[in-house]
């Protein structure tokens, strides 16, 4: 099923799988790009300090499972699948007609459930109003619920469902708020996102923390192994929500630190050996245009950026792909337009067109190369290495395209 938001349906599923997202307290994250690095530092630091707790993100980077953790484990795939086969089934019966991610998050909640996690850490998967996670009640006396909100960078994406100006996003993000439960927002956001995150808190009675100019990130985003200059407003979101969750949870100074030194996410700003081919890139999924404009800023103080760089590139079906390169590629740059394959359990989504991909790439590069699939595309670059070439290598765009790099280099 496409996607469909609203929360009905879902809401029907969990009460007939009993409620289990009210079994544990939880943290809900929203926002355009830094939600899963946000979700990775808290679920680092609360597994240091040796709180047992469920991490639920997406989409999944390389294998359906991994969308979900237990203390930083991705959930085996045979427990996985027993709890999806009850979801489905329970979905069948009911005759609901659930979308893929809405089978997906409670799919998630119930492992959390039968895990007994003392907390799970939501990211929003769309939006946040509507998005099938926000389900999520607040935390009270008698059922245990959000404990805090968190808003990371937002920017423009997913247009067609969100609206096209910042405060209409803004205001889709900001429903996950909860009354009288604390919110943290990225304070680099524009004016006009935190007006509009303000004035939702204000109705709400929702204490808004503007997290921004902390000493103490930046003394520890030193630690972190998390690449990109935007990770320590990520850090600041983070450790402005751990000052929340200290309320209920067992966290000091020092598993914070270890925390954030053993923060692992995959896929942003990642560099890989490709097996069998004696060949190293970086790749990241910048779909976005303030993503790309984040990659642009990395390579310019990691690269001889005047040199030129040799990308791969590719995108989801719908994606303003000039709004992408027009940020990162330059005349003195390769550019390999290709796609990627069909994500498992996410039939709405499609590859955009090489051609397409070509045409705006041709604006930007003189160097075109002829569309082909990744391992063709990877193995022509393996050889003009051999030749010489010293130029880097980026594979950016999609997370999917993303996904699929990562799976050759596990498939070693």
């Amino acid at each position: 099923m496409p996607i469909d938001l609203g929360l009905s349906r879902i809401s029907r599923l969990l009460r007939q799988l009993g409620n289990p997202h009210k079994t544990y307290k939880s943290a809900h994250v929203a926002g355009t790009n830094g939600k899963g690095s946000t979700v990775a530092y808290l679920s680092s630091v609360l597994t240091s300090s040796k709180v047992r707790n469920g991490r639920f993100t997406s989409p999944h980077m390389v294998y359906y499972n991994d969308c979900v953790c237990i203390n930083n484990e991705i959930y085996p795939m045979p427990k996985f699948e027993q709890v999806r086969a009850l979801v489905r089934q329970t979905n069948d019966e009911l005759k609901l007609q659930c979308t893929e991610f809405e089978l997906l998050t409670a799919t998630a909640f119930k492992i959390f459930e039968l895990e007994q996690v003392e907390i799970a850490l939501i990211e929003v998967g769309l939006g946040g109003r509507l998005d099938a996670t926000n389900v999520l009640e607040a935390n009270t006396v008698s059922s245990p619920g959000v404990v805090v909100t968190a808003i990371t960078k937002i920017a423009f994406d997913h247009e067609g469902f969100l609206g096209n100006t910042l405060e209409k996003i803004a205001n889709e993000k900001a429903g996950i708020l909860k009354e009288n439960i604390p919110c943290v927002i990225d304070g680099t956001n524009e004016e006009s996102v935190l007006l509009t995150v303000q004035s939702k808190a204000a109705s709400l009675n929702c204490k808004l923390i503007i997290a921004g100019g902390d000493k103490d990130a930046e003394e520890l985003i030193k630690l972190s192994p998390l690449n990109g200059a935007y990770q320590l407003s990520n850090l600041c979101v983070a450790l402005r929500a751990i000052d929340i969750l200290k309320r209920y949870l067992p966290i000091d100074n020092h598993t914070i630190r270890e925390g954030i030194e053993n923060t692992k996410w995959i896929g942003r700003l990642q560099t890989v050996k490709i097996p069998g081919k004696n060949l190293t890139v970086l790749v990241d999924g910048s779909h976005n245009e303030n993503a790309a404009i984040e990659l642009a800023n990395h390579l310019e103080v990691s690269t001889e950026r005047a040199k030129g760089i040799i990308f791969v590139v590719g995108f989801t079906k719908g994606k303003s792909i000039d709004s992408v390169l027009k940020h990162t590629i330059t005349k003195n740059d390769i550019v390999y337009p290709t796609s990627f394959s069909q994500p498992e359990g996410m039939p709405w989504i499609t590859p955009a067109a090489p051609e397409g991909i070509t045409k705006v790439a041709n604006k930007y590069t003189d160097d075109l190369q002829p569309y082909g699939n990744l391992e063709d595309i990877l193995s022509r670059i393996s050889g003009i290495k051999e030749n010489g070439d010293r130029r880097p290598v980026v594979i950016f765009g999609s997370l999917y395209l993303v996904s699929d790099v990562l799976r050759l280099v596990q498939a070693k």
